[in-house]
């Protein structure tokens, strides 16, 4: 029995140490196995990341990069550097120069340095606490400040280390002749593109290239700050130069005079230009009020209007010596012929045609000088509807100029089909016709030049274009001579257009305005005007230049052209012959010189602009 016992406890232990070593044995393998498996799929995982992390770096580097910096960083729009303006002589009129924007990260800006920042800012930059404050309080990521001020107050602001304030490079448009053919030029928008005049008609020629800067944008995409250093040194691509026929010196005494004689006679504007007669180069375009683009608040279209060039109105008397002419080339009239004015009132085409003065019979020239409308309806009455027609069409009335300019016009020249009776009155002495003052300047150069219609131009591209002879030298000559007894004669409604030591020829005017949306004239509005030119060969000056005066809407003194345009004509003229005479370095004082010194009565000479 206890062998038997004996041998069954042994028995027993054998199959549990066997059992036991077995389940070991089974629970291990099985470990085994399901590390194995583990160890499998984190390489297999760790193979994936490091295939796709190589698809990325090696095959998609380019696409995913832009697609970071388009989530990351955008652009802001700034000014670029336009190409500069130049006159005749080389001056600059216009000219883009390194100026800085100042902006606000108002997230960034301190609370406690608040108040303190905002007194500096305001003070600094010129702008009106609540303006600054605003700003602060704004919950855009980024606000403008002021654009375009002088890099000193930038450098200034940075030395006040404000946080949250920053400035970025732009280029500002700069006026060196401040308002100067303002309306000419042009003005550029604070984003560096042309709004009007030869800044808007030149804007592909002038600025080429679109200029930004780089921003970091945060996780929302709103914009942080500035990150594109270059444009610390101003290397902007600018655009092509455009040279003009404009002489800046004369434009600014044009523009300065019209202005006086605007105040003088409590006019709504004044205009005027100034003509090379030989070559049609248009040396001033100007008018009054004026903008000065360095500094003035555009308030809206209308002070960004070129009033010269969009302008039209019935030009009155200062048509009649080129109806004259006209009628002389026609061989209709010669300048001693006798014409009846009879008592100052004439009867034709259902209406009477009045003089303001009684001229009687008086010859072809005296009725240019006394400016007689019945005179000049006998002329037009000789002439005829056809040629009278024909010609204002040839002197280039009813078209447009040709210089393409924004706003430019083409007068009105209604079809001689169309025309009733009186209008071959009326047209003859400046009535029932619309011009511009360009139109009646390029028409009295060719009286001035001896008979050939120039083409007037403002781009000075090298191209010369010659006009086309519209009148002999003879009937050039006879009306000059007519133009030069309406100054110097007695009786002549010119004289105070007048300057001692040259000859001054010229025609004034004095014409209602039409009725604004209707039918017949405006009460109490008129334009008064005046149209003449300089022989100046006495005091050597060779240039045949010739200028127009037109007064809007006088409303102190006179409505007259010879009392209210001859003068504002006689200032602009005697400043710029003083100019020329001077630019010439004429060192010998002659009796004449001395006239034209006397004449010009301190009004120039420590005020020119060359």
């Amino acid at each position: 029995m206890r062998e038997n016992s004996s041998y069954n406890i042994s028995c027993d232990y054998a199959d549990r140490v066997g059992s036991s070593f077995c389940s070991n044995k089974v629970r291990e393998s099985s470990r085994r196995s399901r590390l194995c498996w583990i160890v499998f799929f984190a390489l297999l995982w760790s193979m994936g990341i490091v295939y796709r992390l190589a698809s990325l770096q090696l095959f998609g580097s380019d696409f995913w990069r832009s697609r970071g910096q388009r989530q990351h960083f955008s652009e802001v729009k700034i000014a670029a550097e336009r190409g500069p303006i130049y006159d005749r002589n080389g001056q600059l009129m216009a000219v883009s120069v390194p100026a800085s924007s100042i902006y606000v990260r108002p997230r960034e800006i301190n609370k406690k340095k608040r108040k303190k920042a905002i007194q500096i800012i305001s003070t600094l930059l010129e702008l009106e606490p609540e303006r600054v404050e605003k700003a602060f309080d704004s919950q855009q990521p980024f606000v403008w400040l002021k654009r375009q001020v002088p890099r000193v107050y930038a450098e200034q602001l940075d030395n006040y280390k404000i946080a949250g304030v920053g400035h970025l490079l732009e280029a500002r448009r700069f006026y060196p002749y401040k308002q100067a053919g303002s309306a000419l030029i042009g003005r550029v928008g604070i984003d560096g593109n042309g709004l009007s005049g030869l800044e808007a008609r030149y804007e592909k020629l002038l600025s080429r290239d679109i200029i930004k800067s780089k921003v970091i944008r945060d996780a929302k995409g709103n914009i942080i700050t500035g990150n594109d250093d270059s444009l610390d040194h101003f290397e902007i691509p600018k655009g092509q130069d455009l040279h003009l026929t404009l002489d800046a010196s004369i434009q600014y005494i044009l523009d300065e005079e019209l202005e006086k004689g605007r105040n003088e006679f409590s006019a709504r504007a004044a205009l005027g230009a100034i003509v090379d007669t030989k070559t049609g180069d248009i040396l001033a375009l100007g008018q009054a009020p004026t903008f000065n683009f360095n500094e003035d608040k555009i308030a809206g279209r209308e002070a960004l209007l070129n009033r010269a060039i969009e302008t039209v109105f019935e030009p009155g008397s200062i048509m009649k010596p080129i109806v004259t002419a006209a009628a002389l080339q026609g061989g209709v009239v010669h300048p001693t012929d006798i014409i009846d004015c009879g008592s100052g009132v004439y009867r034709y085409g259902g209406h009477n045609i009045k003089d303001t003065h009684r001229v009687g019979a008086v010859s072809v020239k005296d009725v240019v000088v006394h400016s007689s409308n019945i005179g000049m309806t006998k002329i037009g009455i000789k002439m005829g509807r056809d040629l009278l027609y024909d010609s204002l069409d040839r002197f280039g009335f009813g078209h447009p100029i040709g210089l393409n300019l924004p706003g430019e016009t083409r007068g009105i020249l209604r079809k001689k089909k169309d025309w009733s009776m009186v209008d071959i009155a009326t047209h003859s002495f400046g009535q029932g016709v619309a011009v511009t003052p360009l139109q009646m300047l390029r028409a009295l150069s060719s009286i001035v030049n001896g008979g050939i219609l120039p083409n007037l131009r403002v781009i000075d591209d090298g191209n010369f274009e010659p006009g086309e002879r519209i009148l002999s030298e003879k009937t050039a000559n006879d009306v000059r001579e007519m133009m030069f007894a309406v100054v110097e004669d007695p009786h002549g409604t010119g004289k105070r257009a007048a300057i001692k030591g040259v000859r001054i020829g010229g025609k004034t005017g004095t014409a209602q305005k039409a009725r604004e949306g209707g039918r017949g004239y405006a009460a109490g509005k008129y334009m008064a005007s005046f149209m003449g030119f300089a022989d100046a060969e006495a005091i050597n000056i060779d240039d045949k230049l010739a200028l127009i005066v037109v007064v809007d809407e006088p409303h102190k003194g006179s409505i007259y052209g010879g009392t209210v345009a001859a003068p504002i004509f006689k200032k602009v003229m005697t400043r710029v012959l003083y100019l020329l005479a001077t630019r010439q370095r004429v060192k010998r004082k002659t009796d004449i010189y001395r006239n034209l010194d006397q004449d010009v009565s301190g009004l120039v000479r420590a005020k020119y602009a060359y």
